[in-house]
């Protein structure tokens, strides 16, 4: 399904890579070179269905960890009167979150809720740290811990997109082992985001900024199916044209790159802000510290 969905939003040349944001997060992208199989690495070296190589990685935190944020820290105790408790949107608490300041004042929300699969850490736990008398004293709890479980999300996702990268990297070492060379298709600049999770304004910009990366959002909810079409329509096609030539490997994906992919007109790119970045930066690498502490041991 990975590797029609990749056909059905247009991914079939290298420097593109798609992001999945449902229940768990998956990222894949077109490569030229192979993924290095180093017996550490979480990364699964697919192919495509043009001959290309599609490596693949997958978290288990995504936007499950978010619902579970909602539902256990972020709701009301109290009820409508009715017995039922008051319940706030994932609108809202994005709408309060977006009120927090990149970085979640010193707050990490490490969020390996059943463990974790891209680093490889099944006994991983749930961690909140970084908590002061300042930051506790929110008037605007749900901002904050909504946000921090979001940026702990997109932090895990960007350690597994530096996994992809250098793994399906094309390495020249030189005699002292250190690399002199790289395959620059293998750094994605452009990602495709679909799931749930993708309609989300404030996840949107934060993954830009976060990865580097330009963001642009298919319509199509579907993609797998669409990309199935694509192939089973590049096939008949090829067969209606008498190609011959041992099942032409380009035809699929010169047929999809023919066909126009519906996209929201909004891309979302990387901020102009540089305080927000720096700001990212600080708690991605706060964030790869604490984590490494605690659990790369296990």
């Amino acid at each position: 399904d990975n590797m029609c969905s990749a056909m059905g939003v247009g991914c079939v040349t290298p420097g593109n890579a798609v992001m999945s944001l449902g229940t768990s997060g998956t990222i894949f992208g077109v490569s030229s070179t192979p993924v290095i199989q180093d017996g550490i690495s979480g990364v699964a070296p697919f192919q495509d269905a043009t001959g290309k190589h599609l490596p693949l990685v997958c978290t288990m935190s995504c936007t499950g960890v978010l619902e579970y944020v909602l539902d256990v820290w972020c709701n009301k105790d109290d009820d409508d009167g009715n017995g039922f408790k008051a319940k706030i949107s994932h609108a809202e608490a994005t709408r309060q979150a977006q009120c927090i300041s990149p970085g979640c004042r010193g707050v990490t929300f490490l969020p390996y809720l059943g463990g974790e699969r891209t680093p490889n850490w099944p006994h991983a736990t749930g961690s909140l740290l970084g908590l002061t008398p300042t930051n506790m004293n929110q008037k605007n709890r749900v901002g904050l811990l909504y946000r921090a479980a979001m940026e702990g999300v997109t932090f895990v996702l960007a350690d597994a997109m530096i996994q992809l990268e250098q793994a399906c990297s094309s390495r020249n070492d030189d005699k002292n082992g250190n690399v002199t060379d790289k395959d620059s298709s293998t750094t994605w600049k452009t990602l495709y985001l679909v799931g749930g999770g993708s309609k989300n304004p404030l996840w949107r910009q934060m993954i830009a900024d976060v990865l580097n990366v330009e963001l642009k959002f298919p319509k199509e909810a579907e993609s797998a199916a669409l990309g199935a079409a694509f192939q089973v329509a590049a096939v008949a096609s090829s067969l209606s044209n008498n190609n011959d030539n041992d099942g032409d490997k380009n035809s699929v994906d010169k047929y999809i790159m023919d066909q126009p992919i519906d996209l929201e007109d909004v891309v979302v790119r990387p901020s102009q802000d540089k305080n927000v970045l720096e700001a990212y930066q600080d708690a991605f690498k706060r964030y790869q510290t604490l984590s490494k502490t605690l659990f790369d041991h296990q």
